[in-house]
């Protein structure tokens, strides 16, 4: 059944392949055009309320920005088994 629907459609396309040029055609184009509308939109909206980048990265407390920096840092020698080092 299947193979005969295929055939089918094969042999309509053949006949109206002019129908068949355009319809792919106009499909082709609506499509491209709901895409490029919808981009518009979404820069349009964004260019209106003007979104920042603030939400990318949260304000830092400056308070503990060299705090980070401070901390030791330990080892492990798994081969001496003589315990933690400090670097």
């Amino acid at each position: 059944m299947v193979v005969i629907d295929w055939l089918q459609t094969y042999e309509f396309v053949r006949v109206n392949a002019e129908k068949f040029i355009l319809y792919c055609l106009c499909g082709c184009l609506t499509g491209i055009s709901i895409i490029l509308f919808a981009v518009t939109i979404i820069l349009c909206i964004e260019k209106y309320f003007k979104v920042q980048d603030s939400y990318l990265s949260p304000e830092t407390d400056t308070k503990y920005d060299g705090k980070i920096n401070e901390l030791p840092v330990y080892r492990y020698n798994g081969r001496t088994h003589k315990g933690f080092y400090d670097v």
